[in-house]
């Protein structure tokens, strides 16, 4: 029986099998190996290493054989002069159905080793009209080189590996050669909107980041009359505020989580940013303000790459709490609110690119109205001012 067809009916018959735990080299084939001809590394190294993974696997892979490649003009891969229409016969054809991803497969007798001609021949299939893979693998038995196509057919393997360390470093062809990771690897988005600005595209990801406070004031307001003096004076939370917020600048890295800006539909450029409390007192209570992640917008074209004219983005909050909120501070046990809470929070920040990173400057405003008996309208204000730097990833 044909060595291939005997192939075929052993990967149906083990479909089952949990590959993940499959041997690839057995010590009888690390014994033979050298005297393999074409094959024979066919069936005993590429075979089962296709199978482990993941081809022939599920209805979304497909795992084509000696598939036939008609050549448009004479002298590329191996072809016979004979005929006046060169073939090419790819041992294997692997990849995803419907979707970017694909490597061939060239396998070469042992007792010939590779040469640069098989790089050819292999990349010649891979490249092909028919096919548009995106790496090209080759083995002789004692080795296992891939490439990456668009290298060409002179490039060095991005991975080579000895028969004797396949099982051991096999994850490295499975990074990438296996259906997801292909899937990953393989995946391409055209970005065809407009540019934030000069070195990105129509979107950026952000996915680090620190702001500084340099500066802060808060005022408490009874009938529009400021009473702030008094009432630190005779309400000891209030005298603490100082003292937190100073804590805050000097003891605490105040830092910015992941977040991203992109061009929307109508042409603006916005961001979302999330921030990373310097407790996890204090981000519950920034999640319970709804301000743990805030969205900014400009209505200026470009982001600035000058910071002698930096662009200025906008954002806005609303918040409120009811009486008998439990309200973490930013140390210890959460308290009940004593009264009703809403306000509302205005960031200005000015910024621009600067390398892979944004940097600026802020101010926010955030105004606090306090439903308090005996008192008809009681308002605290709290300033910052400070600067930040976001870095950014594509």
């Amino acid at each position: 029986m044909n060595k291939r067809l005997v192939t075929g009916i052993v990967a149906a018959t083990i479909g089952s099998v949990n590959s993940s735990s499959m041997t690839i080299i057995t010590p009888q084939v690390l014994e033979d190996v050298s005297s393999f001809n074409e094959a024979e590394v066919r069936f005993h190294v590429l075979d089962p290493l296709l199978r482990k993974l993941g081809y022939p696997g599920g209805d979304d892979v497909y795992l084509k054989l000696e598939e036939k490649l008609d050549y448009p003009y004479f002298f590329i891969g191996h072809t016979s002069k004979k005929k006046d229409l060169p073939l090419g016969f790819p041992d294997y054809r692997a990849g995803l159905k419907g979707r970017r991803g694909s490597f061939v497969v060239e396998a070469k007798a042992a007792t010939v080793g590779l040469t640069e001609k098989d790089v050819e021949q292999a990349h010649s299939y891979a490249a092909h009209s028919q096919v548009g893979a995106n790496y090209f693998v080759l083995s002789d038995g004692a080795q296992v080189a891939v490439y990456e196509t668009l290298s060409g057919g002179q490039a060095t393997p991005i991975i080579l590996l000895k028969i004797d360390e396949l099982d051991a470093r096999f994850h490295e062809l499975e990074n990438v050669l296996s259906p997801a990771n292909l899937e990953k690897n393989c995946r391409v988005n055209y970005d065809k909107g407009l540019k934030l600005c000069d070195g990105l595209g129509s979107s950026v990801k952000i996915h680090s980041g620190e702001y500084a406070m340099k500066d802060w004031a808060f005022r408490i307001l009874i009938d529009e009359k400021d009473c702030t003096e008094a009432l630190k004076a005779s309400v000891p939370q209030i005298a603490e505020v100082d003292g937190q917020l100073a804590m805050m600048q000097k003891e605490f890295q105040l830092r910015v989580g992941e977040g991203l800006s992109k061009r929307e539909a109508d042409g603006r450029i916005v961001a979302e940013v999330s921030f990373v409390g310097v407790t996890k007192n204090n981000l519950a209570a920034m999640k319970l303000l709804g301000i743990d992640r805030m969205a900014f917008a400009t209505n200026t074209q470009f982001i600035s790459t000058s910071p002698d004219d930096p662009t200025i983005f906008e954002s806005t909050a609303d918040f409120s709490l009811e009486k008998g909120t439990m309200v973490p501070p930013l140390f210890g046990d959460a308290v009940p609110m004593d009264t009703n809470v809403k306000g509302d929070m205005f960031i200005t920040a000015r910024m621009h690119k600067d390398g892979d990173a944004i940097l600026g400057e802020y101010a926010a405003v955030a105004d606090y109205w306090l439903d308090v008996p005996m008192v008809d309208n009681m308002k605290m204000e709290l300033d910052f001012i400070g600067t930040f730097v976001l870095r950014l990833s594509e």
